[in-house]
């Protein structure tokens, strides 16, 4: 009887352990799973950033894919509107507001006092513009005028800057 009352002690406090252990983990997993699906752990953002820059960059041009299918629109009224997708786009000449709703594009603006840009995954090279506003993602805006004076990206990795000369 003596070596029953001391083994239930020994088999015991492990397996409260792991009981409590179980218990921590399923709490801590359930308060963060939802956002752990939907953003990178931290650990993982570093470590990418890490192993390349911490700023995205713009594909070189000799790596740009251009689409087959060639468009030109014009300016009606001072506002123009690019809403073609897989499309190489050209605007000749200034218009004063420009929206760029197509994705998958390459775009080639003028000089332009707003431009607007929905789209995804498209590249847009304008002369100058004072406000560029985008909402879609994944963008790269080229201008090679002077530094716009206002910027506002509501999207995610979208890259604005000046032209490489």
């Amino acid at each position: 009887m003596k070596g029953t009352a001391m083994r239930t002690p020994r088999i015991l406090a492990p397996a409260l352990a792991a009981a409590a252990l179980v218990t921590v983990l399923a709490g801590c997993s359930a308060a963060d799973g939802a956002e752990a699906t939907s953003k990178p752990s931290a650990s993982a953002s570093s470590k990418s950033s890490a192993a390349t820059s911490s700023k995205p960059s713009v594909l070189p041009q000799s790596e740009v894919r251009v689409p087959d299918a060639k468009k030109t629109v014009t300016c009606n009224d001072g506002a123009a509107i690019v809403d073609q997708s897989g499309t190489e786009v050209t605007l000749n000449g200034n218009c004063a507001k420009v929206t760029v709703s197509g994705n998958d594009s390459i775009v080639h603006l003028g000089d332009v006092d707003e431009l607007i840009v929905e789209s995804a995954i498209s590249r847009i090279t304008v002369g100058t513009a004072k406000t560029i506003t985008i909402s879609g993602s994944g963008n790269d805006v080229l201008y090679a005028g002077d530094k716009p004076e206002k910027v506002d990206d509501q999207g995610s990795s979208n890259i604005v800057q000046a032209q490489s000369k």
